[in-house]
């Protein structure tokens, strides 16, 4: 949620009058985040988020507003999209797809307490339930993407990088994923992207990674994700139990995906690890960004891969 395509006060008041929300107020960059240029909008009739999408072409985003929509829609908690008068889910501003949200109550989270963890477990599951009433489109075969991603990154990387990629490139490159349950999954469910008032969640929110690739893979992003502090390198067993448990009661795992946990949470550790080092080695130009430092992936890369590791 970064602003890497600034917009004035008259683009944005020209921008709403294609919606029905009201007259412009005041809005705001939003510098959290990584990909995205994101807007607070405040108008006469709400507080609203606006998205400049910089991180994948337009002709993706049917299947990953069409998602959020279907989600919704079934109940499940998150920041569905406003439709444009002429009823579209998205339109252009400054030669960028542009999607108007409205502003979900809450905050994100730096550190989920295990209420918390255990909400977005079972949320998780349910996701997962209902995406799969969904077709299987825009695949993302996650080793392939890793194994060219890396390929840029390898010269930027010293001896003990270099190793420790291409070990994981051959791990993940030995699943034969087309056996594992897949569908369209969320792909960046980060505590930053779940906004909760209190233990209740309020909403899922930047579904831009969204796309149609192993269940399994989704719940070790997460598990990761929700597990695992990078300010002190420690991985909560407890809370990944908890997360696992309530995640297992409304969509339990079959027994490929039990056997490959723990191989599938060192490829979501492995693509984080490359994202990251993409955006320090090739940065984008823009108003406001934010960069998440490598390095706290790649301590959990290392860790996932120590033989006595386990959740347990």
């Amino acid at each position: 949620m970064s602003v890497y395509t600034p917009i004035s006060h008259n683009e944005l008041a020209q921008h709403l009058q294609h919606y029905s929300v009201g007259q412009l107020i005041s809005y705001k960059g939003i510098s959290a985040g990584v990909e995205n240029s994101n807007f607070f909008v405040n108008t006469d009739q709400g507080r609203y988020v606006l998205t400049l999408v910089e991180s994948v072409p337009a002709e993706k985003l049917p299947f990953i507003l069409g998602l959020v929509d279907h989600l919704a829609s079934q109940g499940l908690p998150c920041a569905q999209p406003i439709h444009l008068n002429s009823g579209e889910l998205y339109t252009t501003l400054n030669n960028r797809p542009a999607v108007l949200m409205a502003c979900l109550q809450g905050s994100p989270l730096e550190t989920p307490n295990n209420q918390q963890v255990a909400v977005i477990g079972k949320t998780l599951a349910q996701f997962h339930q209902l995406s799969s009433q969904l077709d299987v489109e825009a695949y993302v075969h996650i080793p392939q993407w890793c194994t060219e991603l890396g390929a840029r990154l390898f010269n930027h990387l010293d001896d003990e990088q270099q190793t420790l990629l291409q070990s994981s490139l051959m791990e993940a490159g030995e699943i034969d994923w087309t056996m594992l349950p897949s569908g369209p999954v969320h792909a960046d469910l980060f505590p930053d992207n779940a906004m909760f008032v209190d233990d209740k969640l309020s909403g899922l929110i930047d579904f831009y990674h969204a796309c149609s690739t192993p269940y399994l893979y989704d719940l070790c992003v997460t598990l990761n994700a929700w597990c695992f502090n990078e300010k002190d390198n420690q991985f909560d067993n407890q809370k990944a139990q908890k997360l696992l448990n309530q995640y297992q009661e409304i969509r339990p795992l079959d027994p490929m995906e039990e056997e490959l946990l723990p191989v599938m949470m060192r490829i979501a550790a492995l693509r984080f690890w490359l994202s990251r080092l993409r955006d320090y080695h090739f940065p984008q130009s823009g108003e406001q960004i934010t960069q998440k430092c490598p390095m706290g992936k790649q301590h959990l890369l290392k860790l996932l891969n120590t033989p006595n590791f386990a959740i347990k």
